[in-house]
């Protein structure tokens, strides 16, 4: 006879370090996309950068869903059951997306100084956690130092100047808070949801409320798109399509709050990637604020891996 197995906490724990470090990819992908990113914003608006990528992204995973899905019985209850979560959870997504790639584009367009705006942007590694408190999560010391030592790694790597709040921080400030939640939607939806059809539903969203901005404000972008054809194939297929799709598959096995731990590396890679093409080593303040976020990033592992034991 048989006995029907369930899940060890062995396994639980490999599909948690396997999570993680899809996560680190992830920050990395989104790290090395600041140079298109920024080459991008040379020609076209804010809208068109994210209606073209968004629609690359979505495209792109049209035909990742159906081959990955070809084999499920799409006639039992429990796909109904993930389709519906993947479909709701994707339009949420979408509009949470959209919202907060705008306001990021904002408020580097009126702010002054990048790196200020950058450490601003990843606060969602505080107000996650406090988010979460008010959903009763859990949080184990640990991890609060984790989330305590975080923000001032990030101090040191991207600041440059006072913070002094103005009118752009209040925007990108703004932004934090909207990925933030963009992160929880994506705890509540992702266990009972189909990755790649979820992602794939909130580029589609987030693209078609792009398309509709650009079109009252920046419509003589229309015809230049194509210009930078080359940073949108790049922010479509890897920032968004992959990274993304990677994020929400990633999120079904780890914590909210170590998951905006990992993804702040996002600072950390833009800097190693833009001294790699400048060809110029990063000053020791930044070198001190990277480590500083390896420390919190470590930290944040070592609840979880006792837990699981």
């Amino acid at each position: 006879m048989k006995m029907k197995m369930g899940v060890t906490p062995q396994t639980k724990h490999l599909k948690s370090i396997g999570a993680n470090l899809t996560l680190i990819l992830v920050a990395f992908i989104w790290g090395s996309a600041f140079v298109a990113q920024n080459s991008a914003g040379n020609s076209l608006g804010t809208f068109s950068i994210n209606f073209s990528r968004y629609l690359v992204a979505a495209i792109a995973l049209i035909p990742v869903y159906f081959f990955f899905s070809r084999k499920e019985n799409k006639k039992t209850p429990e796909y109904s059951k993930k389709l519906r979560s993947s479909l709701i959870g994707g339009i949420f997504c979408g509009i949470v997306l959209f919202a907060a790639s705008a306001f990021q584009q904002l408020g580097i367009i009126y702010g002054k100084d990048e790196g200020k705006a950058g450490f601003i942007t990843v606060m969602y590694v505080l107000i996650v956690p406090v988010i979460g408190l008010f959903f009763k999560r859990k949080i184990p010391v640990l991890t609060w130092i984790a989330v305590a030592l975080s923000p001032v790694g990030l101090y040191f790597l991207c600041m440059e100047g006072s913070l002094v709040p103005e009118l752009a921080d209040i925007i990108l400030f703004i932004c934090a808070l909207i990925f933030s939640v963009h992160i929880l939607v994506i705890d509540r939806f992702s266990p009972k949801a189909d990755g790649v059809l979820m992602s794939c539903t909130q580029f589609f969203v987030a693209a078609l409320l792009s398309f509709i901005c650009m079109v009252f404000f920046e419509a003589e972008d229309i015809r230049i798109i194509p210009v930078a054809w080359i940073e949108i194939l790049y922010l479509g297929i890897m920032s968004s399509g992959v990274a993304y799709t990677l994020q929400i598959i990633a999120q079904k096995n780890t914590n909210p709050t170590v998951a905006s731990i990992l993804m702040s590396l996002e600072s950390v890679f833009a800097m190693l990637c833009g001294a790699l093409f400048s060809r110029t080593a990063p000053e020791p303040r930044k070198i001190l604020g990277a480590s500083i976020i390896f420390i919190a990033v470590i930290l944040a592992q070592i609840p979880q891996s006792r837990r699981n034991k």
